[in-house]
């Protein structure tokens, strides 16, 4: 290329430069003028690379119609020195749709770019009055709508994080004083909808598992998982969360005093995702997620309510007892392991509960199924115990050990709310220390404590060494009581 021609060239692309900034004085958007300005935008994109410096500079200028243009001739022109002001373009609320479009064409090329900016957002939130949870909307659009591995490892830590970060009382977002209030997590289901991947599963299940059944933020998570199961990419999830939070039907419905018949359409809109069975599923599928797909630290559930229990092991004299406080989303799991670790059991066999189902008032098995043995048993981990206990139906057994048989007593105290700073389940009173493991059930704990107690037996000194050297059986100290997560105990 001759100086001449060079020189021709940056002539020609300041002469577009100027049409293209023409009416950025206008007060409202010139769209009689659209088709000229898209004229000029695509001599700018014929030119090229030589045109990008100076429709980077457009860009730049946020206020101004020009811009839109920019980002569209930007897109067409591919060049990578593009790619970090389109990025930053993302956050303008007006102009990041023409700024995603654009930088969609990059491909996976712009995605640690988009990152990067989603992460300084994260680290930098914006304050203001509205909408600080669309900051890093068309960012987030972005990430969701290219696929790649880089993608989907991103929004699947991201939510991971957001859901570790999420206080358990319900608080609003665009107000409290928390890392993620430029985030919305509806946003964020919704671009790993469009990911389509299922290595997001797992992270969206502990998510969905953080709320109770009934809010909508459960609801919506499910819908999330059933659409990536089903290898669909429709609807926008955080539309979606505001109906089924609020229906607009049932508002007008109240607001006119019943006259427009309205009835819940929950199930008839999203029944197919809302049955889902987690475990059918996997089961068909053959899909089977390895530890590092599971993903993310959030064991925790939101819940206002405990449950106040009294353990009694049955046959002990004196007594041998724990009382306990646990959450109201657990399930016969997680108070099995509650009850284990309170106790001082070490979990090393077989359990079961025995509890009166409430619609049926017939008595039920819950526990670990077993295809060796010809008998029904509900897998705890499924039942809520919430389903099962309540004032009027306060009592159940619980066995651990079927050699042994370390019958228990579980008896509902009371429902209390939760109370703040405090970490449950917790172990509140107790008497006396937990026989050994492995000792004969009631019974041979009862020979135990003769021989230990009876320096002459001539198994005594046998049985110090079995338990260790020491075993005080009226010792219980409550603060020596440590809880373990349900979740990484099964």
């Amino acid at each position: 290329m001759t100086k001449n021609t060079k020189r021709e060239i940056e002539n020609e692309i300041k002469r577009l430069i100027k049409q293209l900034k023409k009416y950025d004085d206008s007060e409202s958007y010139p769209r009689d003028k659209v088709k000229g300005l898209e004229k000029i935008r695509g001599k700018l994109v014929s030119i090229g690379k030589p045109a990008v410096a100076q429709l980077i500079e457009v860009l730049n200028n946020y206020d101004t119609w020009s811009c839109f243009f920019a980002a569209d001739a930007l897109g067409e022109i591919g060049d990578e020195m593009a790619i970090r002001p389109l990025a930053d373009a993302l956050e303008e609320p007006e102009l990041g749709e023409h700024a995603r479009e654009a930088i969609k064409e990059f491909g996976s090329l712009c995605i640690p770019e988009v990152i990067r900016k989603v992460e300084y957002r994260i680290a930098h939130p914006q304050e203001k009055d509205v909408g600080t949870d669309l900051v890093t909307a068309h960012a987030l659009r972005t990430i969701g709508e290219i696929r790649c591995d880089e993608s989907i490892k991103f929004l699947n830590s991201l939510l991971d994080d957001y859901m570790s970060e999420m206080p358990d009382e319900t608080f609003d977002p665009t107000k409290r004083d928390w890392k993620y209030r430029n985030v919305d997590l509806f946003h964020l289901l919704d671009c790993m909808v469009r990911q389509q991947d299922k290595r997001a599963i797992p992270h969206i299940t502990k998510a969905r598992d953080f709320f109770p059944e009934e809010y909508a933020d459960h609801k919506v998570c499910q819908i999330a998982i059933g659409r990536i199961r089903k290898g669909r990419v429709e609807g926008y999830l955080p539309m979606e969360a505001l109906e089924i939070a609020m229906p607009s039907g049932a508002i007008m419905d109240a607001l006119s005093g019943g006259e427009y018949g309205w009835k819940d359409t929950l199930e008839d809109d999203y029944g197919e995702y809302l049955e889902d069975d987690d475990e059918t599923w996997e089961h068909n599928n053959g899909f089977d997620y390895s530890d590092s797909e599971k993903g993310g630290s959030v064991t925790k559930k939101r819940f206002s309510e405990v449950y106040q229990f009294k353990i009694t092991l049955r046959g002990g004299k004196p007594p041998i007892w724990r009382r306990i406080q646990v959450p109201k989303t657990y399930t016969f799991w997680d108070l099995h392991v509650a009850i284990q670790d309170a106790m001082g059991w070490g979990d090393c066999h077989l359990h079961e509960f025995e509890i009166v189902q409430r619609s049926t008032g017939l008595e039920v098995n819950i526990g670990i199924p077993d295809e060796d043995f010809d008998r029904d048993v509900l897998p705890d981990w499924k039942q809520k115990i919430a389903d099962y206990f309540s004032m009027e139906n306060r009592s159940a057994d619980y066995l651990y050990d079927f050699g042994d048989s370390w019958e228990h007593k579980i008896e509902l105290e009371k429902i209390l709310p939760k109370e703040k700073n405090v970490d449950y389940p917790i172990c509140i009173k107790g008497k006396r220390a937990c026989p050994p493991e492995d000792c004969g059930g009631i019974w041979g704990y009862k020979d135990f404590l003769e021989i230990i107690t009876d320096p002459d037996h001539e198994e005594y000194q046998e049985m110090l060494e079995w338990v260790g050297g020491e075993f005080d059986p009226g010792h219980f100290d409550v603060e020596e009581v440590r809880f373990t997560d349900p979740d990484e105990r099964r």
